[in-house]
């Protein structure tokens, strides 16, 4: 049976997977998850986070920007 290594270390990756910006995650640019961040509070619709391309997923933070979009609204489509 393999086991998987516990992450104790953020990964540096400060680089948005979204629009290819700077992120402005203060874990990755400090290297510790002991800083406080603005991705921590932050509200990010699912749709958005579903965006990001699967091999980038994980490997660093969208930017807040990128996370203040929100999924299109699917009541404001064409109306009878």
């Amino acid at each position: 049976m393999r086991r998987m290594k516990a992450v104790t270390d953020p990964k540096r990756n400060t680089i948005c997977p979204l629009c290819g910006g700077a992120n402005a995650c203060a874990v990755a640019a400090s290297g510790s998850f002991d800083v406080p961040c603005w991705c921590r509070t932050a509200k990010i619709d699912q749709a958005v986070l579903d965006r990001i391309p699967v091999g980038q997923r994980n490997e660093a933070c969208i930017c807040p920007r990128c996370a203040a979009q929100a999924a299109p609204d699917s009541s404001s489509g064409p109306r009878p």
